[in-house]
């Protein structure tokens, strides 16, 4: 969600093929503790996000414990913690980052590749992905 929203993109999430669950947790380190912080992203969060129902997390002992936790529920996490989503995959969860919903995004139809690499560019811009992640994610839209 932090990509998504520091790269412009949050409203990709409402065309995504991926239903995504929102942990109240996860709403609590994001956009409470992120407002308290004064993170524009988080402001940006909570308005894209405000009206999505919000599951409860499993008991756990950390946030990431208790994404992972869901994500073995689910099958998937989508996010860019390189540790997280190692941990992940690791578990036999599919990870997926930022990047590779926006190419499932315009492989799905949600999203034309103008957009998708558009979105790419703006992950780049926004100091999400590095140069090499952005020519790669590029070479697959195209």
């Amino acid at each position: 969600m932090i990509s998504l929203a520091r790269a412009g993109l949050l409203p990709a999430l409402s065309r995504s093929p991926i239903e995504p669950v929102l942990l109240d947790v996860v709403w609590e380190e994001v956009v409470v503790a992120g407002r308290s912080g004064q993170h524009a992203d988080a402001v940006a969060i909570e308005q894209a996000l405000s009206d999505r129902a919000r599951q409860r997390a499993p008991v756990a002992n950390t946030v990431d414990e208790a994404v992972l936790l869901a994500a073995l529920d689910d099958g998937t996490l989508a996010c860019n913690d390189a540790t997280l989503g190692r941990r992940a995959r690791n578990l036999g969860v599919r990870w997926i980052r930022t990047a590779d919903l926006l190419v499932l995004l315009a492989r799905s139809g949600a999203a034309t590749t103008v957009e998708a690499v558009g979105g790419i560019d703006a992950l780049f811009n926004a100091g999400r992905i590095s140069d090499a992640m952005r020519d790669e994610y590029r070479e697959a839209l195209t």
